[in-house]
């Protein structure tokens, strides 16, 4: 089985300046095609310590992918390395160099001379497009002859390097459109099929033990993975074709789902946003969204997703209580005796954002995200999250701590608030 190894170039990474995404993409989408990534690397903008990772990386790894370095800058070092490393020569891709200049001709801009090497690659590489950006990388899958002159281990072996852009946007198209059916096609035999299973409401320790009879197959294989307030379930079964694979898969996604029951809320691409604007839609419903500590996060999260103008009308951030009492009706008198953070406020402004928007549901966020606020009686993390209806009001409490941060706090208050609109329209 070919394994892979990610190589993340930039200095701005050493420094935290810039927070590496692109490697964790690439090794989830990896796992999904069923490569093996047994390492992944971080180097900086320096010649020699670039040469000698991808050095180490071609020694153990059969795939080398890198992310960064492909700008027109000095410090844009990738393609040169790779070049020197292997001791061929760069040369100019004309096709790829009148390309980019069409691109700024576009932008009615003059194209600086510093971009004419982002149309250089190694001699014997072959281009990985860019659609979307100036920086093309490369797909080289590097003969037998160089690798034994570089000293290589296992020279015969088939390695390819493929360089991406830093740039996510780009390098997630440029995966999407081209390399990953390069690797499939050239690196796997078989096919795989694989689905992941979303899970909200349930821990990943908790998943695992619920599924524990599960966990130690080989085809297919069941994998718990954790994230922010959520769980996931891969489900992946390797056959001689897609559908062999698929036929192995299926009947146990089908007793996941069934053991799970609503804890299990979408798979693959869902999110509970996806799945709460599709029951929207499904049943004819409208949403408002009233929200104070979470600022706006869930009126994002929902008018990221395209068509969410079908159900999403009127979105407020009540942050002051005076906003509150002017636009949700809030009465003084609940905001003097319990206070914004209560359940009391929580279930005045579901009903009044519902109202305020002539919305089916209301749904209303009130609490303390920190790192100040908090009290002994309502310490950081206590959020009130409220959903109003023709029938009434629920109201249900969080209690998330003050270690997750304010961040973490606001995100898992808005994930909470989604599931509860996804559970109220699931008992609908």
């Amino acid at each position: 089985m070919p394994n892979a190894e990610i190589v993340s170039i930039g200095t701005e990474l050493l420094l935290g300046d810039v927070l590496d995404t692109n490697s964790k993409f690439f090794a989830s989408e990896l796992a999904r095609i069923g490569i093996d990534c047994f390492y992944r690397s971080t180097v900086g903008d320096n010649k020699d310590r670039i040469k000698s990772t991808l050095k180490v990386a071609f020694d153990r790894s059969d795939i080398v992918i890198t992310s960064g370095g492909l700008g027109p800058t000095a410090d844009d070092l990738t393609t040169e390395c790779i070049a020197e490393m292997f001791g061929v020569p760069l040369q100019l891709d004309e096709t790829i160099l009148a390309e980019i200049e069409a691109m700024f001709a576009e932008r009615k801009l003059t194209m600086p001379e510093t971009n004419k090497k982002q149309a250089m690659r190694p001699k014997g590489a072959d281009i990985l497009p860019n659609e979307n950006g100036t920086a093309p990388g490369i797909i080289w899958l590097v003969s037998s002859d160089i690798l034994a002159a570089n000293d290589i281990s296992e020279p015969t072996r088939k390695r390819v390097v493929m360089t991406f852009p830093g740039v996510p946007s780009e390098l997630i198209a440029m995966w999407t459109e081209t390399a990953r059916d390069y690797i499939i096609k050239n690196f796997l035999t078989g096919a795989i099929y694989s689905v992941e299973l979303k899970h909200y409401g349930i821990g990943e320790s908790a998943l695992a033990e619920k599924y524990g009879h599960l966990l130690y197959g080989l085809s297919p294989s069941v994998a718990p993975y954790a994230g922010q307030g959520e769980c996931r379930l891969r489900v992946a079964a390797k056959a001689s074709t897609m559908e062999e694979a698929r036929e192995l898969v299926m009947p146990v996604v089908e007793q996941i789902r069934r053991d799970s029951g609503t804890l299990c809320y979408g798979q693959d691409d869902d999110n509970l946003e996806t799945v709460v604007g599709r029951l929207l839609v499904t049943k004819g419903m409208t949403l408002s969204v009233a929200e104070s500590c979470t600022g706006g996060l869930v009126s994002k999260r929902l008018t990221d997703v395209s068509g969410s103008s079908k159900y999403t009308k009127v979105n407020v951030v009540t942050y002051a209580n005076e906003v509150k009492q002017s636009v949700l009706k809030v009465s003084k008198e609940t905001l003097d005796k319990y206070g914004a953070v209560s359940a009391e406020c929580a279930e005045e402004m579901a009903v009044g954002v519902r109202a305020f928007g002539q919305a089916n549901i209301g749904l209303s966020i009130t609490g303390i995200a920190g790192p100040d606020g908090g009290t002994a009686e309502k310490p950081i993390g206590t959020i009130f999250v409220g959903l109003a209806h023709e029938r009434g009001c629920t109201v249900k409490k969080l209690e998330l701590g003050s270690r997750v941060g304010r961040h973490d706090i606001r995100l898992r208050t808005s994930s909470a608030a989604l599931n509860m609109v996804r559970l109220f329209l699931l008992s609908e």
